[in-house]
C-alpha cells in the first residue's frame, strides 16, 4: 500500500477561471441588460413572486457580503485601487482598438459590470495568488 502525500493546493488558472466565472454569474445575474435578471424580476413580478424572491435576495445579500468582505480584507484599499486602475486600463485598450463598442454611455454599463465581477475574482483568489507569488502565508486575524 502506497502513502499518497496531498499536493499543496497551489493558485492556477483553472482556480482563478472557476472563481472569475462564480463571479461573473453572480453579478450579471443581479442586473444585467438583457432584462433576464433579479432586478427585473422584481420589477416586473416583485408583488406576485415575493414569496419566492425573499430567500433568493437573502441569498444573494449573503454572498455579496461574503465575497465584498474577503475581497476588501485581502486586497486592502491599495489594491483595490490598483485592481481598478488595471481593470480600466485594459477596458480602455478594448475600447480603443474598437473590440469593444462604446457609442453611448448605455454601452457603459456592461464594462464595469464585467469590472466589478474581475474585482470581486482577483480579490478572492489574491490571498492563493500571494503565497504563490511570495511564498508568505497570511494569517487572518481571529479576533477581529
Amino acid at each position: 500500500m502506497r502513502i499518497r502525500h496531498p499536493q499543496p493546493r497551489n493558485f492556477g488558472l483553472t482556480m482563478f477561471l472557476t472563481r472569475l466565472f462564480g463571479a461573473l454569474f453572480l453579478v450579471l445575474s443581479t442586473y444585467n441588460a438583457s432584462g433576464y435578471s433579479l432586478i427585473h424580476w422584481f420589477q416586473t413580478r416583485g408583488p406576485q413572486d415575493w414569496l419566492l424572491l425573499l430567500p433568493i435576495t437573502c441569498l444573494y445579500v449573503i454572498t455579496y457580503i461574503v465575497l465584498l468582505r474577503i475581497t476588501v480584507r485581502h486586497l486592502r484599499g491599495t489594491g483595490i485601487a490598483l485592481t481598478v486602475a488595471l481593470l480600466g486600463s485594459i477596458a480602455y485598450v478594448l475600447v480603443d482598438a474598437d473590440i469593444i463598442p462604446l457609442e453611448d454611455g448605455n454601452d457603459l454599463m456592461p464594462i464595469l459590470l464585467y469590472m466589478f465581477g474581475g474585482l470581486i475574482a482577483i480579490g478572492i483568489c489574491w490571498a492563493s495568488a500571494w503565497v504563490m507569488l511570495t511564498g508568505q502565508v497570511s494569517i487572518d486575524n481571529l479576533n477581529a
